[in-house]
């Protein structure tokens, strides 16, 4: 169908350029109620974004549709027709779509696509129900996608470019019957390895995580300030906001906080920040050799022993800063270790924070943080669980005695440090 796409978009002289996303999704699903499968199903859609740009004085519009394969030639000239007339409502500046790049894509491994996702479906089922049971802690819910994405970016300056990678994602509620309530936590797994050990290790720790929950406590009233160990999300989401500083958007908008040449951080009593934009990472649940615009997507070291090295970003914003090459948009990021270890980290009193109701971070306030739905704290002795409190800090004055854990771990387009710990935040 794309072939007849791009035949229709080149007969309306009224369109600039144009650009077609094909996206083809395989799945294998399987859905449990505690461990009794209740639903599977094996999933094949195959979907067209259109974007058109339409030039006129200064200006280039452009608007998006989607085509689906029931679609008839007539569905989709109408569609371009409205979308055309759509363009003239977008005044954006003029700017170029990718054109075809000497840049080879790299290769990007997909382990799960050279397996029958069949079975792999089935072993995760299994590693998670090989997990450990408990008589007042059981699973509630589990759900597991096999989900090979293939996709394919043409564009009228003659781009073509096509990508295949395979990842799994598993959804679990553990629950744990307290005392006095049932307690459920959210959980979880997002990658593209085949590790089913690796499974059955995250269920069998959330599950304890859930038994500690329903048996946390409250923080001890006169504790203000507290040493605090984040896990990986909320470690990911403090470098996401420095590879934030540096696209090309936020440079365009005047909303950067760092430039070429800045130093993000004072290293005098903090680790150096060292951030390499890349198309794929061991294990991420996302990984492409191009960008949604068509940009092969190469290793980009945006951050260099805490110095900015950089800018990056789309075709559109690299265009309006006079970039001649613009880099692409990346979804993984690669973040070199830190100096502290885990047990190194452990060692002071402090708070190890397990889950967030929703973390923050606000770069322009500096404020970053939350509330703690679990957490262990450690008073020197012993850990208690702990919940029902927030912790927050300044991003700008923190940032200067941030500590990353040597550990390094993979969440979803992030490989880097595993751990952050940070002195003295506000307990509240």
């Amino acid at each position: 169908m794309i072939n007849t796409i791009v035949e229709l978009l080149k007969a309306n002289k009224e369109i600039s350029a144009y650009r077609v996303i094909e996206t083809e999704t395989n799945s294998i699903e399987l859905f449990y109620v505690t461990n009794k499968l209740e639903t599977n199903r094996a999933t094949n859609t195959k979907e067209y974004v259109i974007t058109i740009y339409k030039d006129f004085d200064d200006y280039r519009g452009s608007s998006d549709f989607s085509v689906v394969s029931t679609f008839s030639k007539e569905d989709i000239v109408n569609a371009i027709s409205k979308a055309v007339s759509r363009c003239k409502y977008v005044k954006n500046k003029y700017f170029e779509i990718a054109k075809v790049s000497d840049a080879k894509p790299v290769f990007i491994p997909s382990p799960i696509s050279e397996e029958d996702f069949k079975d792999v479906a089935c072993n995760i089922a299994n590693a998670i129900f090989k997990s450990k049971t408990y008589s007042d802690g059981w699973i509630n819910s589990v759900e597991v996608f096999v989900t090979e994405t293939n996709k394919r970016v043409v564009n009228s300056n003659g781009v073509d470019l096509s990508s295949k990678y395979a990842s799994l994602y598993v959804e679990l509620i553990p629950t744990w019957k307290g005392e006095h309530e049932e307690v459920e936590l959210y959980q979880t797994i997002e990658t593209s390895s085949i590790d089913y050990e690796a499974i059955t290790n995250k269920v069998d720790e959330t599950m304890l995580n859930a038994k500690a929950r329903a048996t946390a406590v409250k923080l001890p009233s006169d504790l203000k300030k507290c040493n605090v160990i984040f896990e990986i999300e909320e470690t990911s989401m403090i470098f996401n906001f420095f590879k934030s500083q540096l696209d090309y958007s936020n440079v365009f908008m005047h909303m950067n906080l760092f430039n070429i040449g800045d130093k993000v951080n004072d290293t005098t009593d903090a680790d150096l920040i060292d951030i390499t934009l890349t198309p794929y990472v061991e294990g991420a649940s996302r990984a492409s050799s191009f960008d949604a615009d068509g940009v092969v997507l190469e290793p980009c070291n945006i951050i260099k022993d805490s110095v900015c090295q950089k800018t990056h970003g789309n075709c559109r914003f690299g265009y309006y800063l006079n970039e001649k090459n613009p880099t692409g948009s990346y979804s993984n990021m690669e973040v070199k270790p830190g100096s502290m270890s885990y047990e190194e980290m452990k060692k002071e009193p402090h708070i190890l924070c397990v889950y967030f109701s929703s973390p923050q971070v606000d770069g322009y306030s500096g404020y970053y943080g939350g509330e703690v739905r679990l957490g262990f704290y450690f008073d020197g002795v012993s850990y208690t669980p702990v919940t029902g409190f927030s912790v927050s800090g300044n991003l700008h004055e923190d940032k200067n005695h941030f500590r990353f854990s040597k550990e390094v771990a993979t969440h979803r387009g992030y490989r880097g440090p595993k751990n952050l710990f940070v002195r003295n935040m506000t307990i509240s």
